[in-house]
């Protein structure tokens, strides 16, 4: 479990963002928390039983690596691709709902910062499962 802290620091911060957004019903949070928590749970899974797999074989050998970074890329298209769904329909409810121009300008520069760390999570979890032995 310890070596899955990363990734559920990136899964708290996904839940935070659904969870405590107020322009989604409570049945849309639900769904979404429950799609994370299954994703999570087959994620956690499959990268056991891949690293089980592979244990004590050394050097490690390529079809690990083909295997993991495999699985891992499909988990980071199943964990940000609809999180930028979700990013972007929250800067446009924000941004309709804002009523000056200053605040809009201030929506839109904060669009900026929100985009360095999805990118930067999205790559941390990327590099960070997908290519440790």
């Amino acid at each position: 479990m310890q070596q899955y802290i990363g990734f559920f620091v990136i899964l708290a911060f996904i839940i935070i963002i659904v969870v405590f957004n107020k322009y989604f019903f409570w049945w849309v949070k639900s769904i979404l928390v429950a799609y994370y928590l299954v994703v999570s749970y087959f994620f956690i899974t499959v990268k056991n039983r891949i690293d089980k797999e592979f244990e004590g074989v050394l050097p490690v050998p390529d079809a690990y690596w083909d295997k993991n970074s495999g699985w891992v890329d499909t988990i980071t298209n199943y964990l940000f691709l609809p999180l930028i769904g979700i990013i972007i329909f929250i800067y446009f409810k924000w941004f309709t709902k804002a009523r000056t121009k200053m605040s809009k300008i201030f929506i839109l520069m904060s669009f900026i910062p929100s985009a360095t760390l999805f990118i930067f999570f999205s790559f941390l979890f990327s590099f960070g499962y997908g290519y440790s032995p």
